[in-house]
């Protein structure tokens, strides 16, 4: 019997895509802010409207957002991250300063994705 990641790995490919497009990855390094993310309405509607596609091909119980119980914080984030994750990409994050402009500085977390071999 072929195991549930074997038997949707075209499917499971395309939603990778999806994320990495949604993203923006491949434009920006393969990196992004948590700051750029929360304040980007658009990007967390279109990464949470994967949900039920996610659904059909992935193992769902161990990621948060789908636990009925569980308060996630960043519902968009965490999906993001966990399918990514399962589909070999390796998540690294980093506290960075960014600038407001007007000498100000914010924290936020970088996130890094990379392929591992």
């Amino acid at each position: 019997m072929k195991k549930f990641s074997e038997k949707y790995s075209d499917e499971r490919k395309a939603i990778t895509e999806k994320i990495i497009n949604i993203l923006e990855l491949e434009a920006n390094n393969f990196e992004f802010t948590l700051y750029e993310l929360e304040n980007n309405k658009e990007k967390q509607e279109k990464l949470l409207d994967l949900k039920i596609e996610i659904q059909k091909f992935f193992e769902v119980s161990t990621i948060s957002t789908f636990k009925p119980e569980y308060k996630c914080k960043r519902p968009y984030l965490n999906l993001a991250r966990s399918i990514l994750r399962k589909q070999g990409y390796k998540v690294t994050s980093q506290e960075i300063k960014i600038s407001n402009g007007s000498g100000f500085y914010r924290k936020t977390q970088k996130y890094t994705i990379t392929k591992s071999e």
